[in-house]
């Protein structure tokens, strides 16, 4: 018997944990995690994240991935997502955007007390804890910011602390300066680093459902380690941090979910809730590739991505932004490309089309079916188009780095071009989504709508989506839940 169970030692759950230690030495606190640790040192250089998620699929879901999407002809997109203490902060790009003002104003419509004034506190809280690198700008950088105000866009001082976050601007990442190199940061290495007595950290134990009493009570949960099956109770809650895949996934084994769905599987209903999975959002990312001449030298970063970011609108308005453009090299280690070249990614954002998570079956193993819907709404295919434009543009204005075009090829489709090569930025967000209203899975206090002594505290808990990386307002809502259970 536990006080509180939290459920995944990620971005949100490890601080959650960390946080309810703190308020009480007396207070019991169980930390479950379905991976362990970390396989190898590589994991910790942000600059080898590409080819780390290629070598080690063992601290990802297997079988994470979309189904065929009609509208990417027909390609099946894999989705990661980590399983391994420390979660998507050991596999991601470490790069930390807050998210624009006016995400979070939208936010506070939807769900009261999460607009920019309300949020804006526990960034900063998270900010004092974690380290936030600012990238450091060499010859390549300034000539692409050279380009990009060319091409009409403005300098932005720093995008986590200007009014808008438009323009270009060197990138923030997640990342702790150990003498000579850089190390990847985790909420589990930080918040977790040397755990308190009251914390219990179990890892490799894949929690398959949430106990409840006949009230719908959250009274435990039941969970497999070394293939033996156990229980745990707990006296207070249990906290739901498995990410926006794997959460609503736990929720419907649970009986939680489209009372409709559930029984397609003969699970008991414990609340009829259908949006559990709804509302899947994500971005999509576009890629403009250039070849770098011999009388160059390719820059190698030690930051997962080269250390420049810019912002743009598809409705060319500096106060609708919806394109977050990535840089990077061929020396990145793993990239399948031409060593000797150079990338804009423009990542498109708030884009219309949503997609959906559902059971596949009730065996807990089994991967869920995952739709994210990518460009049914026809309107986001216009929009990529133009993030792609506006990457082929600036990255065409760097003459003295650009040898020449190599995708698209010049002339090429664009259309046929991104439904060929469009991917995911592995954004997921949404399918727990918190509201005002009684349709939303948790209520503004995190709390998951007919039961009790249950919340969701994840990237899933999203009203809308954000124009940003989801990792900062991930822990920012780890945050700011962890005083609502305290209160």
């Amino acid at each position: 018997m536990y006080d509180y169970i939290v459920i995944g030692a990620g971005s949100a759950g490890s601080i959650v944990a960390s946080k309810l230690a703190a308020s009480d030495s007396a207070m019991s606190i169980l930390l479950i995690e379905a991976g362990g640790l970390p396989y190898s040192e590589q994991m910790y250089f942000p600059s080898d994240w590409f080819e780390v998620l290629q070598k080690y699929p063992e601290i990802g879901w297997e079988g994470y991935q979309s189904i065929p999407q009609p509208n990417l002809n027909n390609r099946i997109i894999k989705l990661h997502q980590a399983k391994v203490l420390g979660g998507c902060a050991l596999h991601n790009a470490t790069a930390y955007v807050r998210g624009s003002r006016s995400d979070f104003n939208e936010w506070g419509k939807l769900a009261s007390g999460w607009s920019w004034s309300d949020v804006l506190p526990y960034f900063e809280n998270v900010e004092r804890t974690m380290k936030v690198l600012i990238g450091e700008a060499d010859n390549f950088i300034n000539d692409l910011f050279a380009a990009a105000k060319e091409y009409g866009l403005p300098e932005n001082p720093n995008y986590n602390y200007s009014e808008s976050q438009y323009g270009y601007a060197l990138f923030q990442f997640n990342n702790i300066k150990n003498s000579s190199d850089l190390l990847r940061e985790t909420t589990f290495n930080t918040y977790l680093s040397n755990p308190p007595d009251n914390i219990t950290v179990l890892s490799q134990a894949f929690v398959t459902r949430i106990l409840f009493d006949q009230d719908a009570k959250a009274i435990g949960i039941e969970y497999f380690q070394d293939q033996n099956k156990h229980c745990t109770y707990v006296q207070n809650e249990i906290i739901l941090s498995a990410g926006a895949i794997s959460s609503p996934k736990i929720l419907m084994l649970s009986g939680i979910g489209d009372e409709n769905e559930l029984a397609k599987f003969s699970i008991p209903i414990v609340a009829n809730i259908s949006e559990v999975g709804q509302n899947l959002h994500d971005d999509l990312f576009v890629s403009a590739g250039f070849s770098i001449p011999q009388t160059k030298d390719v820059p190698i970063y030690p930051y997962s991505l080269a250390p420049a970011v810019i912002f743009g609108s598809t409705e060319n308005s500096s106060s609708i932004i919806d394109i977050e453009s990535s840089v990077g090299v061929g020396t990145l280690k793993g990239f399948l490309g031409p060593e000797r070249s150079f990338w804009l990614w423009p990542n498109i954002m708030h884009l219309k089309s949503k997609g959906k998570v559902t059971l596949r079956s009730s065996v807990p193993i089994d991967p869920p079916l995952i739709d994210p819907g990518y460009l049914t709404v026809s309107e986001d295919l216009q929009k990529c188009k133009i993030a792609l434009q506006l990457g082929i543009d600036i990255g065409n204005k760097l003459n003295q780095w650009r040898e020449r075009q190599i995708a698209p090829q010049p002339n090429e489709d664009l259309e046929s071009y991104i439904k060929e090569t469009a991917d995911t930025t592995y954004h997921y967000c949404g399918t727990c989504r918190m509201g005002n209203d009684e349709n939303s899975v948790v209520d503004t206090e995190l709390r998951v709508r007919n039961t009790s002594g249950l919340r969701v505290i994840d990237a899933s808990v999203f009203p809308l989506p954000i124009t940003a990386n989801t990792a900062a307002a991930t822990m920012m809502i780890a945050d700011k839940g962890t005083d609502k259970i305290l209160v």
